[in-house]
């Protein structure tokens, strides 16, 4: 489990990190969808080789690596913090981690 801050995954996410749009609506719906490219997961295995190997972990029913984030993983947005609650492989190789608010500690 690691704790990024907006700035870290904006860096893991370039060339398309989620807007501030993109924040203010998961803080008001206080749940949210991240999509990254296959490149994002894993940038190592591009091109012809990158598309073969996830083809075939498609084939034997493996998912790939989770890819800049992990189940657990908390993402702080100023006053505000979500958790990485489930990641999703794409037919792509991509990946969707669904992310939730994480209600405030009460003080006292």
């Amino acid at each position: 489990m690691k704790r990024l801050g907006r700035e870290e995954l904006t860096a893991l996410l370039e060339p398309q990190p989620p807007s501030d749009a993109f924040w203010n609506r998961a803080i008001d719906a206080e749940r949210a969808v991240i999509g990254v490219s296959p490149e994002a997961v894993d940038g190592e295995s591009e091109g012809e080789a990158g598309e073969r190997e996830r083809r075939n972990r498609r084939r034997r029913g493996e998912s790939g690596p989770d890819g800049p984030l992990s189940t657990g993983d908390i993402v702080d947005v100023g006053d505000d913090s979500f958790v990485v609650v489930a990641v999703e492989e794409t037919a792509a190789g991509g990946r969707r981690y669904r992310i939730d608010l994480i209600e405030p500690r009460a003080d006292g």
